[in-house]
């Protein structure tokens, strides 16, 4: 029997598709859930905070359903351009989704950062209008709202691929008639310790006002199935965004630049991983190999020593581990050139934001 079929009345199951923004604080496990949720990496990963710096598109897609996933930038008190531009990347996340999705450190009380976030959330949130308190009913709208279309059929409808911070007060924030449901995901319940679990959960839950749950941890995909069943009841019925074979809208050269970037951040420590951007100066297809040069760009002469290493040896390093992970990404060879740059302030120059493709 196909495995769109139930065993009861041998019917195809109603195919759904929608979007799901993934929202939280820095260095919570959105990528690594993500990439998890998609079965193929899309996103970087590194313990240092901010490593998200834009929006990432992760698209699930299986018989019966496709789910874009939005792995959005880390929500905190920007101080740059570019934490400003990643906040306005988090905030446009949530203008049009099916569900938002809070992902959290379980192992953690929540502290002013998680409260300000809730703050943020509050005016998307579905609301049982009777009893006036958020709804955590899945999938339930405010039934006075006005029945907005999910975000997967405004997005078919369009026929184009789809496309955080204290001091953002609500109105700013608020999108017209956009009310969705929210599912929190309590990550890294691998570090909680047994004693600590009852407080932990209803602290979280009474902080967002729901009760629609799920402990996981995604570095070992503990019950990151069950998640997807819960999100599943969420999601509205409707035909796939994208095609079959798609699980990101990023492209070959940008992916290429964050793989790089992202062994940068598991080597290096204190400002160096915040100070650090690649960018895909020359991308070149001969025969069966990718000739590929990125410019490693850093804020301080100190920083650009500290990359290149005795002899060029942390350069080389880095080159390897990254060129391996983009042979496997595009399905060639690949020969990594890589250079390290001085450029003093890029964090704050609109236009090197622009051409790294952290704003628009």
């Amino acid at each position: 029997m196909p495995d769109n079929l139930t065993a009861d009345s041998a019917e195809p199951k109603a195919h759904k598709a929608g979007v799901v923004a993934l929202i939280g604080k820095p260095n919570v496990g959105k990528s690594t859930l993500l990439n998890h949720l998609v079965g193929q990496k899309v996103s970087i990963v590194s313990n240092k905070p901010q490593t998200t710096r834009r929006r990432v598109l992760g698209i699930a897609t299986a018989i019966d359903y496709q789910i874009a996933f939005i792995d959005t930038p880390g929500i905190h008190e920007p101080h740059t351009r570019l934490g400003r531009a990643m906040v306005e990347q988090a905030r446009t996340a949530l203008s049009d989704v099916d569900l938002m999705m809070y992902v959290t450190d379980i192992s953690r009380m929540p502290n002013e950062e998680d409260k300000e976030i809730a703050r943020l959330l509050k005016p998307f949130i579905a609301r049982n209008s009777e009893e006036g308190t958020w709804n955590s009913e899945l999938g339930e709208r405010n039934p006075k709202a006005p029945k907005a279309e999910s975000a997967a059929k405004a997005k078919a409808k369009k026929a184009k691929v789809p496309a955080e911070s204290k001091s953002v007060p609500n109105s700013e924030l608020r999108a017209p008639n956009s009310e969705f449901p929210l599912l929190l995901c309590l990550n890294k319940m691998d570090i909680l310790r047994a004693d600590q679990v009852v407080e932990h959960v209803e602290a979280y839950c009474k902080l967002l006002g729901t009760e629609d749950y799920m402990l996981t941890s995604a570095t070992k995909g503990s019950n990151v199935d069950k998640l997807l069943e819960m999100i599943l009841k969420y999601m509205p019925e409707g035909p796939s965004m994208y095609a079959e074979d798609e699980f990101t809208d990023q492209s070959s050269r940008f992916m290429s630049a964050e793989l790089v970037r992202e062994k940068i951040l598991q080597a290096t420590r204190q400002e160096i991983p915040h100070a650090t951007a690649v960018l895909v100066e020359d991308w070149e297809v001969k025969d069966d190999l990718v000739h590929i040069r990125a410019t490693i760009f850093v804020e301080k002469t100190s920083q650009r020593a500290i990359l290149i290493g005795k002899h060029g040896e942390f350069l080389k390093r880095i080159g390897t581990q990254a060129r391996l992970e983009i042979e496997t990404l595009i399905g060639n060879r690949v020969y990594l050139e890589l250079f390290v740059k001085v450029r003093l302030d890029w964090r704050m120059d609109p236009r090197v934001l622009q051409e790294l493709e952290y704003s628009e």
